[in-house]
C-alpha cells in the first residue's frame, strides 16, 4: 500500500491536543534527566571536534610565491674554491712547479623561476682553462661543484665532472658551465645562498 494511503483518516482537535500533551511531557522528562554543565561540555566538545576536522580552520601556509616574488639568491664563489691546478701524477701541489693545466672561475650567474611550492634555478660558471709549464693537448676534467644552503643547513649539493679539451696549439680557452637542475623549496625568508667552486677531491690528477 502507498505510503500516503495509510493517512486517510482526518485527526480531531481533542486527538491533536493529546498528542502535543505527550509530546511536552516526553521533551521535559529527558531535559530534567541532563545536567545543564553536561550539556555545555557536549556542545563544546562538538564543536572542537568539528573545528579539528574542519580545513578553514587549519593554519594556512605563507604564499612565498607572492611575498617574495623578486627574491633571487645570489651566488657566491666559495673561498678558496675559485682556482686549482693539475700536475703531473706524484707530484706534490703544494711544493712543485710542473703545472701541467690551471683552471679559474671567472664569473657566475642565475636565473629563478617560481613553480608551485618550488624554486628552480639555473646556475651559471664561467671560467678560464691555461696550459702550463708541462702541460699540452689533452682534456681537464674540472670538478664543479654547486650547492645552496639554508642558514646553516645545506639542501643542495651536487658534484658535476665537467671535461674541457685544449687543442694542440692552444694555450688557454675559456669555458662555461651551467647547472639546470637546482630545484629547490620555495623560500620563506631571503636567507639562501648559493655557492660554486672547484671541489678537487681526487680529481688533481687526470
Amino acid at each position: 500500500m502507498p505510503l500516503f494511503d495509510k493517512m486517510q483518516t482526518p485527526i480531531t482537535t481533542a486527538a491533536l491536543a493529546a498528542m502535543l500533551a505527550l509530546t511536552a511531557c516526553q521533551t521535559g522528562s529527558v531535559l530534567s534527566g541532563q545536567n545543564t554543565d553536561d550539556a555545555t561540555d557536549t556542545a563544546q566538545d562538538t564543536a572542537r571536534q568539528n573545528n579539528l576536522t574542519n580545513p578553514n580552520d587549519r593554519p594556512k601556509l605563507a604564499n612565498t610565491r607572492t611575498a617574495l616574488t623578486d627574491y633571487c639568491p645570489t651566488v657566491q664563489i666559495r673561498a678558496g674554491t675559485e682556482s686549482f691546478r693539475i700536475l703531473p701524477k706524484g707530484e706534490d701541489p703544494e711544493t712543485s712547479d710542473k703545472v701541467r693545466y690551471q683552471v679559474s672561475i671567472t664569473n657566475a650567474a642565475r636565473e629563478c623561476n617560481y613553480v608551485g611550492q618550488n624554486l628552480q634555478m639555473r646556475v651559471g660558471v664561467k671560467g678560464r682553462l691555461i696550459t702550463g709549464p708541462v702541460g699540452g693537448p689533452g682534456t681537464v676534467t674540472m670538478p664543479i661543484r654547486i650547492a645552496v644552503t639554508e642558514g646553516n643547513e645545506t639542501i643542495y649539493s651536487k658534484l658535476y665532472k665537467q671535461p674541457e679539451t685544449i687543442s694542440s696549439g692552444e694555450s688557454a680557452k675559456l669555458f662555461s658551465f651551467v647547472d639546470e637542475e637546482v630545484i629547490i623549496p620555495a623560500p620563506t625568508r631571503p636567507n639562501i645562498r648559493v655557492y660554486i667552486g672547484f671541489d678537487e677531491g681526487p680529481y688533481n690528477t687526470p
